[in-house]
């Protein structure tokens, strides 16, 4: 009797189980309005936008307080305004629907925001989270997440850079130019723009004298590390020199120093300052970073002095 009792207990709860409402979803009608209205919004589509949204709806991005669909719109035309392109990755994107326990549909959706600003061309990279309420189809709330800051630095740059002389906006087009060889893996750049007897210092210590040895330099990096990317944090001119953080990326699928490709990935912090002389040319670089970080993170010992 009891093994009976067991056995209806155990049916029970398993028809239970099966009965219970499905709560999680990866596909439905509100997701691809959720994946429709992105789109809208790359490609500025704002009436398509909009009409994902009730009348009443309430948008609330970073803050408790709420906007309307046209408050928003108009936010985000303004921010748009100042970018070159932008979109959201085409890989990696992740999106739900739950049912929550009152029986309130809400949709997720998890990507990486990329954009390039005018004028100054900075590259920003800005992970999104949305949370977003449907009822019959429509959207009545919308919660989004997002770290503003990265997108203030870089429109404050813009606005230096409007009020900027003629031959400070030369001198910042400049060290574009450099990075740009940089990522080209290309010193014809450095070379145009450099003397020929360019010195650069590292730490403080003396590493180049010329532009042949920079250029050895460059092909030490770029053959050890093939996507070696620079990319400029924020910059600052004064007088004849020009002060720049930055961060390198890259990984080592190429020797480095004597030592084999680890395959492992470097992301590094420093710090250059750039001076020209008198014909509007770099004669040296004093660039400061931690070595070790580097090593560290190849999981490599530095050369012995």
């Amino acid at each position: 009797m009891k093994q009976l009792f067991l056995l209806g207990l155990t049916i029970s709860l398993f028809m239970a189980c099966q009965n219970k409402p499905q709560r999680y979803f990866d596909e439905s009608p509100e997701i691809e309005t959720t994946k429709a209205g992105i789109t809208a919004y790359e490609t500025q589509d704002w009436d398509t936008w909009k009409a994902n949204f009730a009348d009443t709806a309430k948008i609330f991005h970073n803050t408790n307080k709420a906007s309307t669909p046209d408050e928003s719109m108009e936010g985000m035309k303004q921010m748009l305004s100042n970018m070159e392109s932008y979109g959201f990755g085409k890989e990696g994107a992740e999106v739900e629907m739950i049912v929550d326990k009152k029986g309130r549909t809400w949709v997720n959706y998890w990507n990486t925001w990329m954009g390039k600003t005018k004028v100054t061309n900075k590259t920003l990279s800005i992970p999104v989270h949305l949370t977003i309420q449907y009822v019959d189809g429509k959207i009545v709330q919308e919660y989004g997440y997002y770290d503003t800051a990265p997108i203030q630095t870089a429109f404050a740059e813009i606005e230096a850079y409007n009020v900027m002389s003629t031959d400070e906006k030369s001198i910042l087009k400049m060290i574009d130019g450099v990075v740009e060889g940089w990522n080209a893996h290309d010193i014809s750049n450095l070379k145009s723009l450099s003397e020929a007897n360019l010195v650069r210092t590292t730490n403080g210590n003396v590493e180049i004298n010329n532009i042949d040895e920079y250029e050895g330099f460059m092909k030490t990096f770029v053959s050890a590390f093939p996507d070696f990317t620079v990319l400029v944090d924020k910059s600052d001119i004064k007088g004849n020199k020009v002060y720049i953080n930055w961060t390198v990326t890259g990984s080592n699928n190429g020797e480095f120093l004597g030592n084999a490709p680890t395959g492992k990935k470097i992301r590094t912090h420093g710090f250059s300052v750039w001076t020209l002389n008198d014909a509007g040319k770099f004669i040296q670089e004093d660039a400061y970073y931690d070595n070790q970080t580097l090593f560290d993170q190849l999981g490599i010992a530095p050369p012995k002095s």
